[in-house]
């Protein structure tokens, strides 16, 4: 319980697929029709092999937020029901401070109850963003048709492209609304999941989240050469397509800048 974040969940493993995980399965066949956009979630791309951001990365600093909120916000006001159960009763009526306990045994263990999620909220803050990795990458090889996933534990899970299933999800983010992301699942010879791991994620915009999985398709079956964009019509189109990879993250050597965040924003995409 607890162990995970909304920005980073627990994904339960040694399982099989539930039968509404199969009939959610996701084509891997690239189709001419569908469309495609990068959404910002690559880091590189070339012949060999494509890195995107698992699915964490676009929430990253949300639990700084979150943490800030509870400590300016959620501590006081517990404090300050506190102090006044306190001070109404064993003060102001002079009852007995074992009354005061069994009276308010129930706010007592609300309180008790909040402080654990809290101390176990900053026990994952720290474990997932302060002493973290900047980025956990999931590289897409189409040459030897592999996708290698570095987890937060540090550990890399390797999978067959063509053996590893792939669904698209739904979960709730708290008061961001609905995520929706694209889950992977490596599994073993006899069909258990081995690792989860999940990417493509989009807030409220499921077409979002498959248009990024078309991208990877597109770069899986038939390489880059559609996706790659052309600099030199760049001073001659108005926008920029959002069916070409114009804009790689600048993240491997160090987080995103405020900066570059805002020079992202002014970029005019279609």
């Amino acid at each position: 319980m607890f162990n995970g974040t909304l920005q980073y969940p627990v994904y339960k493993n040694d399982r099989h697929l539930t039968p509404k995980e199969k009939g959610n399965i996701l084509s891997k066949r690239a189709t001419d029709k569908s469309n495609v956009f990068h959404g910002y979630n690559f880091i590189k791309m070339n012949s060999s092999y494509m890195e995107c951001v698992n699915n964490s990365f676009f929430l990253k600093g949300n639990s700084y937020f979150n943490l800030l909120g509870v400590l300016l916000i959620g501590a006081p006001i517990i404090l300050s029901l506190w102090i006044f159960t306190f001070y109404v009763n064993l003060i102001k009526y002079d009852h007995e401070f074992l009354s005061f306990i069994v009276i308010f045994s129930p706010m007592h263990i609300l309180f008790s109850f909040i402080l654990y999620v809290f101390y176990k909220g900053y026990q994952n803050f720290k474990k997932y963003e302060k002493l973290g990795y900047n980025y956990y990458p999931i590289r897409f090889n189409r040459i030897n048709q592999k996708v290698y996933v570095y987890d937060v534990s540090g550990q890399i899970f390797t999978g067959d492209w063509s053996k590893i299933d792939f669904i698209l999800n739904s979960r709730l983010g708290g008061y961001e609304g609905t995520f929706w992301e694209v889950k992977g699942f490596i599994k073993d010879n006899n069909g258990l999941i081995v690792y989860t791991f999940a990417f493509a994620l989009s807030k409220n915009k499921k077409q979002e989240t498959l248009e990024i999985w078309e991208f990877i398709k597109e770069y899986m079956n038939n390489g880059p050469e559609k996706l790659y964009f052309n600099k030199k019509v760049a001073g001659v189109i108005h926008r920029l397509p959002s069916e070409k990879l114009s804009y790689c993250l600048n993240i491997e050597v160090h987080p995103e800048s405020l900066e570059t965040s805002k020079e992202i924003e002014k970029k005019d995409y279609q």
